[in-house]
């Protein structure tokens, strides 16, 4: 079967296209097909797309929003153009994985997508204001181009975490946990989980062996802790601002900066 992964943010759509079933999941054996993103989704949208282990190509085209920039995207990979015999159409594509940025408590792995499940993404937008709602619109348009029989798949940056069972420690007030869900959270779950696995399988162990210090790095940088395979701590915390440093986020910081700073007055 061919998958369709995305990555909606407010102005740019990463995707792959991967060719997998079970018995290649299993022999670590799937094929990536086609993979790119697509930025500047507004106006003229720059699109980098790359078939198989081809050389990368670049172009423009006018895509006033996500799902303009879908729909450009299944048309260009089911054209002649990619070079990709396996998708004709769209009825070619089988399913479609989508990654979300926060699933809460709600959600500890990945999901079948519901109108319920829908609901429940919609309830943590709170939690992760910038990424949910931007996760919601590539569900939508997914569902508004292939419509309700494609099987669609949500992914959780959090979900990995929830074995951590850790909480910050302002929740040892523990009504404000209880009100507004204040914990540690944790991110980048996908890409702990997936390195942990690899690690797995290239030394040949169980998951009850695998202890293993994890790195996501990037513009946004986090680690965890890996014991018998399950994630036990991670830097990240109720938002992914806590931790490393990052290119955009200040990572862990001593609150007392904050009140010298206040009382210095203003730092050139």
């Amino acid at each position: 079967m061919n998958v369709l992964v995305l990555n909606s943010g407010s102005s740019s759509l990463k995707f792959q296209l991967i060719a997998t079933d079970l018995d290649r999941i299993k022999q670590n054996a799937d094929e990536r097909l086609c993979r790119g993103q697509v930025e500047r989704i507004g106006g003229e949208a720059i699109i980098t797309v790359q078939a198989r282990s081809g050389s990368r190509q670049k172009f423009t085209a006018s895509l006033h929003d996500i799902s303009a920039a879908l729909e450009y995207l299944v048309r260009w990979i089911a054209s002649d153009r990619p070079g990709i015999t396996e998708v004709q159409t769209s009825a070619d594509i089988h399913a479609a994985g989508h990654r979300v940025v926060h699933g809460g408590e709600l959600f500890a792995e990945s999901i079948v997508i519901t109108d319920q499940v829908l609901k429940g993404i919609e309830d943590c937008i709170d939690l992760a204001p910038l990424h949910n709602p931007n996760n919601i619109k590539g569900i939508l348009v997914v569902q508004q181009i292939f419509g309700q029989k494609l099987a669609r798949v949500a992914v959780f940056d959090t979900a990995s975490h929830h074995s951590t069972g850790a909480r910050l420690p302002l929740c040892t007030a523990y009504h404000l946990y209880r009100r507004h869900h204040i914990r540690r959270y944790g991110f980048h779950g996908t890409s702990h989980r997936y390195v942990a696995y690899r690690y797995r399988v290239l030394r040949q162990l169980n998951r009850e062996q695998t202890h293993v210090i994890t790195l996501h790095l990037g513009n946004g940088c986090s680690g965890a802790a890996i014991r018998g395979g399950y994630p036990v701590d991670t830097s990240m915390g109720m938002t992914p601002l806590e931790g490393l440093v990052m290119g955009t986020r200040s990572g862990d910081i001593d609150p007392a900066i904050v009140n010298l700073i206040a009382t210095k007055g203003t730092v050139d």
